[in-house]
């Protein structure tokens, strides 16, 4: 269940950028998703001094909402949701056009990823 509520955000801007323990998304460090945002996107070493402290503030939000016990299942994930959508915006302006397109796609691959993962089994 956990895994659900990370891929659904996390992997966005982890992936997300980033990206919600088993799923790269949950294990990632805000520095080791600058690192595969850097693969993906060929950052810029001024894109990535601007992107580290975005990473570690979404994380942290993250986790305290991870953390926060007096949350819902759907509450959590209302959550994750609100902190990616306030980042994303913020990671997008650091980023080139084609940089953003790419993004784009990086976000979309990862929310149906989510979706499949959501899926009931076919028969």
């Amino acid at each position: 269940m956990r895994m659900r509520w990370i891929t659904v955000g996390g992997l966005v801007v982890a992936l997300a950028l980033g990206t919600a323990r088993t799923g790269f998304a949950q294990e990632a460090t805000p520095e080791t998703r600058l690192q595969k945002l850097s693969d993906e996107l060929n950052l810029t070493a001024d894109q990535k001094t601007k992107l580290k402290p975005i990473l570690e503030d979404e994380a942290k939000q993250l986790e305290a909402v991870r953390n926060d016990t007096s949350l819902s299942k759907p509450d959590k994930i209302a959550k994750f949701k609100q902190i990616h959508q306030t980042f994303e915006p913020k990671v997008d302006a650091i980023l080139t056009p084609e940089q953003q397109e790419k993004m784009k796609q990086i976000r979309q691959q990862a929310r149906e990823k989510a979706k499949e993962s959501k899926a009931p089994p076919q028969n």
